[in-house]
């Protein structure tokens, strides 16, 4: 039989007797001891039970009605042969049944070399320790290199060799432990190495448990050297420059750096140090013409070979540009109206593009601009771009500054203020153009407070201020010129408006009265009025009726009356007056 550590047994004891020979029987359990000696653990004699006392099964084992020796829990010391004997009338029959107790290992456990492992030695080196505990049976270790197993030999040697420990505990389990030794090469560096257990379960099955990969810390010399520029390339000044210099050696050497400079064919090249460090990086920030050349790199290896070239150089190129000659420089003062010519160069590792430009924008390209009837606008700060469209950012600039001189020029010279009521105060504004720049001088009659700050001017509105204006005067030593300032009040509009909305009411009154008045004359002319000088005119249709009442309509104005509604135009007849 075959079980689990800890899992409970029913070992079976089937047996049958012959027809006709039935009788009391006899069932009982043997064990044989470390000495040998064959010990009985329980029995049955017909149909009484019992387990035999002074023997490790007294407290941990029982037998059932079918006649099994139950254990309650199977321990490695379980791991042996049960004899069970069946005695009867007629004779003895004995049965045997052999117990294996299985138990899986612990997680193994691997202690690797961290130190740092040379290659070029004679002998196999230390490699690892890995260990597994607390199994049965015995387990075992395989070493595994990315994922392939060695196979190690159990005798030691130069090359790959193994040694096994196996330890049993208090417990009866087992505890193994294989250490790897191998001759390390440089291929190694990168190799990632782990040991593998493969224990035994019960029904033939097979399990297995490993570790985690680990690396290990080589020392090999150096076979091989670079040394790289690791920047984009044109190169051109102010760019940061790295140059990277790698050898293949383990652990990292010291890496010293140089700038190689060239003298005459007798005296041969110069070194300028530039320092050293573990990590094969030099750096220059910002570079100039004056960084272009041959630099060096030295691998400090003592390990390495005569024959293994230790020294790399490179050589970098930094584009630039000159400073840009500007004709006149600097500063120049011309008359207004006057014609200027500006003119610039530049010069670099390639021939650079000129143009120029004022306030961010470009105005001529080439090398020549010229600038003719200067005016105040055209004054200002000039500038030559020189440039390498080849190379982006390649640029460089200088500037001059064009002033235009001359005598005082008003942007306006005479200028409207519109106010609501006096004793307002409004701000004038004197715009004025010049070089040198033009004194300014305010010419205000009457009296008036004034808060006066060059070409600025507040003040209160008197009657005198608005009907003689104020004026300002721009001068310099090449001239002067004024701005007279108005001032119209905002109301004067509305009074306008208010006037002409009073025409307008009068115009239709007088039109409204023609219309009645020839409405009367209409009426007239039709005879369609009761008009006549003490006639009476019945207003109802019917006559002699006494009771109808009678309506005498007379005039006082009878000249009045002809003078504007006859028909002759004159004295008229009676019968037609109104």
């Amino acid at each position: 039989m075959e079980v689990l550590l800890g899992q409970e047994v029913s070992i079976l004891c089937t047996h049958s007797v012959a027809a006709g020979r039935e009788g009391p029987v006899l069932v009982e359990w043997f064990i044989t001891d470390k000495n040998g000696v064959q010990r009985r653990v329980a029995y049955d004699d017909g149909g009484q039970q019992g387990m035999d006392a002074g023997t490790e099964y007294k407290d941990r084992a029982s037998m059932d009605s079918s006649h099994s020796l139950v254990i309650q829990a199977a321990d490695v010391s379980d791991e042996r042969t049960f004899s069970c004997q069946v005695t009867t009338t007629s004779g003895t029959g004995v049965g045997e049944t052999q117990l294996k107790v299985f138990d899986p290992p612990e997680t193994p456990e691997v202690v690797y070399n961290t130190g740092t492992l040379s290659v070029t030695g004679d002998y196999a080196s230390e490699i690892a320790t890995c260990s597994s505990k607390n199994a049965n049976p015995v387990p075992t270790i395989s070493w595994y290199k990315d994922g392939r197993l060695l196979n190690a030999s159990t005798e030691r040697n130069k090359e790959l060799y193994v040694v096994s420990r196996t330890v049993k505990e208090t417990s009866g389990l087992f505890s193994i432990s294989s250490t790897l030794y191998m001759h390390l090469k440089k291929e190694d560096k990168d190799s990632a190495f782990h040991c593998k257990v493969n224990y035994s379960m019960p029904q033939g099955r097979v399990g297995s448990t490993e570790t985690d990969s680990f690396q290990l810390t080589l020392h090999y010399y150096t076979e091989n050297v670079e040394f790289l520029l690791n920047s984009p390339e044109p190169i051109k000044e102010g760019d940061d420059v790295e140059l990277h210099c790698k050898a293949d050696g383990s652990p990292s050497p010291e890496y010293y750096f140089s700038k190689v400079q060239t003298l005459d064919t007798q005296a041969g090249e110069a070194q300028r140090d530039l320092g050293s460090n573990r990590e094969g990086i030099f750096r220059l920030h910002r570079v100039s013409k004056a960084d272009s050349g041959m630099y060096r790199c030295q691998v400090l290896d003592f390990d390495s070979p005569p024959e293994v070239d230790l020294e790399k150089e490179v050589t970098i190129f930094v584009h630039y540009l000159d400073p840009v000659v500007v004709t006149p420089s600097t500063m120049v003062v011309v008359n207004i109206s006057e014609n200027i010519e500006l003119t610039c160069s530049g010069t670099g590792s390639r021939t650079p593009e000129l143009s120029w430009k004022k306030g961010g924008e470009e105005v001529e390209k080439g090398a020549t601009l010229t600038l003719n009837s200067l005016t105040y606008q055209m004054a200002g700060t000039y500038s030559c771009k020189a440039s390498v469209s080849s190379i982006p950012g390649l640029e460089r600039e200088q500037a001059v500054q064009v002033i235009v001189e001359g005598k005082p020029e008003m942007e306006q010279h005479q200028t409207i203020t519109h106010y609501h009521a006096l004793g307002q105060t409004v701000e004038l504004t004197c715009s004025v153009l010049g070089h040198p720049e033009p004194e300014i001088q305010w010419s205000i009659p009457g009296e008036a407070t004034i808060e006066h700050s060059g070409n600025k001017l507040s003040l209160e509105l008197t009657p005198e201020l608005v009907q003689s204006g104020v004026t300002c005067l721009a001068e310099n030593k090449h001239g002067s010129d004024k701005q007279m300032f108005r001032f119209e009040i905002v109301d004067g509009q509305e009074t306008q408006g208010g006037s002409t909305v009073a025409v307008i009411a009068v115009c239709v009154c007088v039109l409204l009265l023609l219309i009645i008045v020839g409405f009367f004359y209409f009426m007239q002319r039709r005879g369609q009025l009761p008009c006549g000088g003490g006639e009476k005119r019945s207003l109802t249709p019917k006559e002699g009726n006494p009771d109808d009442t009678v309506v005498e309509m007379k005039t006082d104005r009878r000249n009045e009356q002809t003078g504007l509604l006859s028909h002759g135009g004159g004295g008229g007849g009676g019968t037609n007056e109104c």
